[in-house]
């Protein structure tokens, strides 16, 4: 059976690049993290380090060894204080995702909570659908605010819609496209395009590009971002107006416009949030969804 305090020497002997180093970090003397550590390799039969005068190396059976016991080692201390937050009732450190849209939500809901359960304590991730399902399937968020449609099919997913979005066009205020109270197709085609995309898998960006085909448009595609700060720079400096999917209720703090494109209606996507099943039965993480689904 695997024990997690041989891997955490193994883990700061890798960080480290020497068992001396390693002795210094954990606090314990160098001749019982040499014994962990060779034990480990008795026990797989495998050479976990190539020893040299400049250190010690993990092999590829290492590096392996080192992605593994990582997850392993947090997802321990993950355990650790979520059963610390069973006991505690509403103390501990709440995990969230959110992609660029859902960011104003985050913060309502962190507000509402923080207003219930002063204890509470946050830590924030943002990036896109895929690479948060990643994170929540690692187990490094507790729950996530992405758009639909999802990367993977898990069973294990709670799915709960929040908002439906719509596509807005950011544009300068001097713009042509300005002067219409919303933007269509065939004028977009005219202009240098800044879209949303994905870093991998299906979504939005490839909906647009099928509206457009089947319109008999081919759009200018100046750049696709994943970021919308990104996408709003490059509009700021004229380069081109950007497509994304927004809330209805979100209004831009920024000196950009941004005009309807009701032809696209049909292809902005859903903005949900999604955890783990068996999760729900946290007191905490209970507490936290139904915050998100009270500022819906």
């Amino acid at each position: 059976m695997i024990k997690l305090k041989p891997l955490s020497y193994f883990k700061a002997v890798c960080e480290h690049g020497s068992i001396s180093a390693a002795s210094d970090v954990l606090f314990i003397a160098q001749p019982p993290l040499s014994k962990a550590l060779h034990q480990l390799e008795e026990e797989w039969g495998v050479k976990l380090f190539e020893r040299s005068s400049r250190g010690m190396t993990p092999t590829e059976a290492g590096t392996y060894l080192y992605r593994r016991a990582s997850d392993l080692l947090q997802m321990a201390a993950e355990i650790d204080e979520e059963m610390q937050a069973f006991g505690e009732g509403d103390r501990g450190v709440v995990r969230i995702g959110t992609v660029s849209m859902g960011i104003p939500r985050v913060a309502a809901a962190m507000k509402r909570l923080k207003l219930a359960h002063p204890q509470l304590s946050f830590s924030l991730q943002q990036g896109d659908t895929g690479y948060l399902e990643e994170l929540l399937e690692r187990r490094r968020i507790d729950v996530a605010l992405v758009h639909l449609p999802l990367t993977t099919r898990d069973d294990e997913l709670a799915i709960q819609p929040l908002a439906r979005a719509c596509f807005r066009v950011m544009c300068l205020p001097d713009s042509p496209l300005a002067r219409d109270p919303q933007v269509t197709l065939q004028q977009l085609a005219a202009w240098p395009l800044v879209v949303m995309r994905r870093k991998s898998g299906f979504g939005v960006y490839d909906n647009v590009m099928q509206f457009f085909s089947k319109a008999g448009l081919k759009p200018q595609i100046l750049a696709d971002a994943s970021d919308v700060p990104m996408m709003k720079h490059l509009v700021e400096q004229g380069m081109g107006v950007g497509l994304l999917p927004m809330l209805a209720e979100d209004r831009e703090a920024s000196a950009l416009l941004t005009l309807p494109v009701p032809e696209l209606d049909a292809v902005a996507d859903d903005l949900v949030l999604i955890s783990r099943s068996h999760h729900q039965c946290n007191t905490v993480l209970r507490t936290v969804i139904e915050a998100f689904n009270a500022a819906s």
